[in-house]
């Protein structure tokens, strides 16, 4: 009962409006606004040009996995199914919802290849950057640490524990019958389903994914300085390498509807340790915000071609 309840759309509409009133509730939003309003137009253009080519690289990372040769017009028609899964995530409170819908836009296009292959490989891309988002969590911590950044130990002991225990599952996933252990008990099926897709997968295959995260995530993070520019926030962007995974890392949760809410929470939270003012700060998230509302709806454009 109580799991239905905390992962209800209600719940997560209510906890982002929640966190948006305590996060904005001593700003000027009226300020807040002109000064979004003031950026000149060219601006959005340009941003969604330059996250062309980490959406390009998203679909290039999922076609890895799905095709045993990959062309640039393959990447070039899983990219477009990225941009489509963005414009669906839109209207459901976790862009995984977006993720089950993506794939069926390519079954015309590779009638050959299985709606389960399809489907397994959205899952495997899901799992694989969640791990790469994990570790390079970890390395934003340490290297934070070792420039004199302060955490709560909280998120060390969390940071550390996930990335220890991925590398558990890994090991186990590969080096043992994993997957007949955990088919045994019926919670854990779609584990097994995970661990069947990971060794049925080519080695080399996924360590290409994985370095296409490891690339494409820092060079998405950087967004968020370019956007601090924009609006004249003196936020370095060893700063926003350090902070944005941990960030992105927190907002995996699926406790609000887009992010919305929480980020600009979490944005506040750790950004404001830098001495930065929370309009200022808060300006930059929810353009940021909008800006990956923008960047979805090219999908809905797309529907279209």
């Amino acid at each position: 009962m109580w799991k239905k309840i905390l992962t209800s759309k209600i719940t997560r509409y209510l906890f982002s409006i929640i966190l948006l009133f305590f996060a904005f509730q001593k700003v000027n939003v009226v300020a807040l606004g002109k000064d979004i309003i003031s950026v000149p137009w060219w601006v959005i253009p340009a941003l969604l040009l330059y996250l062309f080519p980490i959406m390009l690289a998203s679909g290039w990372r999922w076609a890895i996995l799905v095709l045993d040769k990959v062309t640039f017009k393959d990447i070039l028609a899983f990219t477009k199914a990225v941009y489509l899964g963005g414009f669906y995530g839109l209207f459901f409170p976790t862009p995984f919802a977006g993720d089950l819908i993506k794939w069926t836009t390519l079954l015309k296009k590779y009638p050959d290849i299985s709606k389960t292959r399809f489907v397994g490989s959205v899952l495997l891309d899901r799992v694989i950057g969640f791990t790469a988002l994990c570790f390079v969590a970890l390395v934003s911590l340490v290297v934070g640490w070792f420039y004199g950044y302060t955490f709560p130990s909280y998120l060390w002991m969390v940071f550390i524990l996930l990335n220890m225990g991925l590398v558990v599952f890994y090991v186990l996933a590969f080096l043992i019958d994993f997957e007949n252990i955990i088919n045994k008990f019926k919670k854990f099926e779609k584990l097994a389903e995970i661990v069947g897709l990971l060794r049925r997968a080519s080695k080399m295959d996924l360590i290409w994914v994985f370095v296409l995260c490891l690339v494409s995530e820092p060079l998405w993070m950087a967004t968020t300085w370019i956007i601090a520019l924009i609006f004249g926030l003196d936020l370095k962007l060893l700063d926003v390498l350090i902070f944005m995974p941990i960030i992105a890392l927190i907002l995996v949760l699926p406790i609000s509807v887009a992010g919305f809410g929480a980020r600009e929470t979490l944005f506040v939270y750790f950004f404001s340790t830098l001495g930065l003012p929370a309009d200022k700060i808060l300006v930059v998230s929810t353009f940021n915000g909008i800006l990956g509302i923008l960047s979805s709806l090219i999908g809905g454009v797309l529907t279209f071609f």
